[in-house]
């Protein structure tokens, strides 16, 4: 350990650090043992922190330096990946090359899995459908005439006019339009527009095909 920490500047120093040197090692040794109570107080934890915090704003730097411009206005990024797991960061800090589309994201990532996602709200909604049903077949039996006419009033068909027509795909990623489509049950055009919508986000597009 003395070899390693030693820095000698002069003869005199050489000879004094020789001279002491079983004193040296178990200052040494001292020293190792309260360093060890600090890591176990959680002063450690905040030296490596504080390390990190370092880094990333030397990093930052270095990106400015090199032209890469802040964008401000995002608050969501997401990475997708095979079988329909997720990186998501939330209010994220995004660089962007000048020259080229290259983004550089700097947060906490965290790991979704959008099928068990998709599963949940289709389940959700199911039961949300399923309870509406039983209602307007309840009114429906009792006062026909009175709750058909009200509910053209306040609920037109849009669903049906939104599917008419063909709707432009481009940009949208055919695995997405095919996971909204089995999810929410819905028609190819309505999948289509709930991406557009939401930006390619399967999540958030899945949820708007459900209203």
């Amino acid at each position: 350990m003395s070899a390693t920490i030693e820095e000698i500047t002069s003869d005199h120093e050489h000879e004094h650090e020789h001279e002491h040197d079983h004193d040296h090692d178990h200052d040494h040794d001292h020293d190792h043992e309260g360093a060890g109570d600090a890591g176990s107080d959680g002063e450690g934890d905040g030296k490596f922190d504080q390390i990190q915090s370092r880094a990333e704003r030397k990093a930052r730097k270095a990106l400015l330096g090199l032209g890469l411009k802040k964008i401000s206005g995002i608050n969501r990024v997401v990475f997708k990946r095979s079988k329909g797991f997720l990186f998501t960061i939330t209010n994220p800090d995004v660089y962007k090359s000048s020259n080229s589309e290259c983004y550089i994201v700097f947060g906490e990532a965290k790991t979704e899995d959008a099928n068990a996602n998709a599963a949940a709200l289709n389940a959700v909604a199911a039961g949300a459908d399923h309870a509406g049903h039983d209602h307007s077949g309840h009114n429906h039996d009792h006062d026909h005439d009175h709750d058909h006419d009200h509910d053209h009033d306040d609920v037109p068909p849009l669903e049906e006019a939104e599917d008419d027509g063909p709707v432009d795909e481009t940009g949208i990623d055919e695995k997405d339009i095919e996971l909204v489509m089995q999810q929410v049950n819905c028609s190819r055009s309505k999948a289509v527009r709930a991406l557009k919508e939401s930006n390619g986000d399967v999540i958030n597009a899945i949820m708007a095909a459900n209203e």
